[in-house]
């Protein structure tokens, strides 16, 4: 498990619609995401079939998200290496301070070592950051 927290300057329900936004756009707040279809959508779950560069390595997943304020979980369907999930928390610090953080739960489907890349982790929740603060949508 790998997990990256940081305050968003910005009101609890502005990050919740933000994240919100994220199920279908989530080029917007992850590095290297391309190729985003929606695949069903309905008011429990949607399923998303994207790709991620990183590094040069293109990959393609399907993911059900689910979402209950104030929490997105990603959990993978489709992977070629990793099974697991993501989770999105956000929490009210103060009237226009958000508590933001992002769990990444995922294991390699051949040696089960857990993923680790805390880089990763912490870029996508520092884009996602910056991305409310600077948008109004």
């Amino acid at each position: 498990m790998v997990q990256f927290s940081t305050i968003v300057k910005a009101p609890l329900e502005k990050v919740w619609q933000h994240l919100i936004l994220k199920i279908e756009k989530p080029e917007n707040f992850v590095p290297g995401v391309s190729d985003v279809i929606i695949l069903d959508k309905n008011e429990d779950f949607v399923t998303r079939k994207m790709t991620i560069t990183v590094e040069g390595n293109a990959t393609t997943l399907v993911e059900k998200i689910t979402f209950i304020p104030y929490k997105l979980r990603f959990l993978l369907l489709e992977h070629p290496k990793f099974e697991g999930y993501v989770d999105n928390d956000i929490k009210p610090i103060s009237e226009n301070e958000t508590e933001m953080s992002f769990t990444i739960n995922w294991k390699d489907k051949t040696t089960q070592s857990e993923f680790d890349n805390q880089e990763m982790l912490k870029n996508a929740v520092l884009k996602t950051k910056n991305f409310i603060e600077n948008n109004n949508i």
